[in-house]
């Protein structure tokens, strides 16, 4: 498995992890946006791709956006059904993760 598989994946399980304990509160999939925003930054890196500052806010801005809209509202609708609802939130956030993860390592590779 490359390192950059394994990195994603750690990411993803970080993620999951996350919303299974955060989960319940309104709100807090605004936590997720940070890991993947720290996972794309550490995914550079990786990559040797050097990332200004500015760069990064913009990447965290877009991801922010996008995560709001397509995530976080996925997440936080399915809070309105408790238990598979929780269960939901929990999977799509691993799903999200885990794509966001192997697009920016698709982007950053070449």
């Amino acid at each position: 498995m490359s390192s950059n598989l394994r990195l994603i994946l750690i990411y993803t399980l970080l993620a999951g992890l996350l919303a299974a304990v955060i989960s319940p509160l309104p709100g807090t999939s605004l936590l997720l946006t940070g890991l993947e925003v720290f996972m794309v930054v550490h995914l550079a890196k990786v990559n040797r791709i050097d990332f200004s500052l500015k760069a990064i806010g913009f990447t965290a801005t877009t991801l922010w956006g996008i995560s709001t809209i397509l995530k976080d509202t996925a997440i936080e609708l399915l809070k309105f059904i408790p238990g598979p609802g929780w269960i939901a939130g929990v999977i799509v956030a691993l799903v999200f993760v885990f794509f966001l993860g192997a697009l920016a390592n698709l982007y950053f590779s070449k």
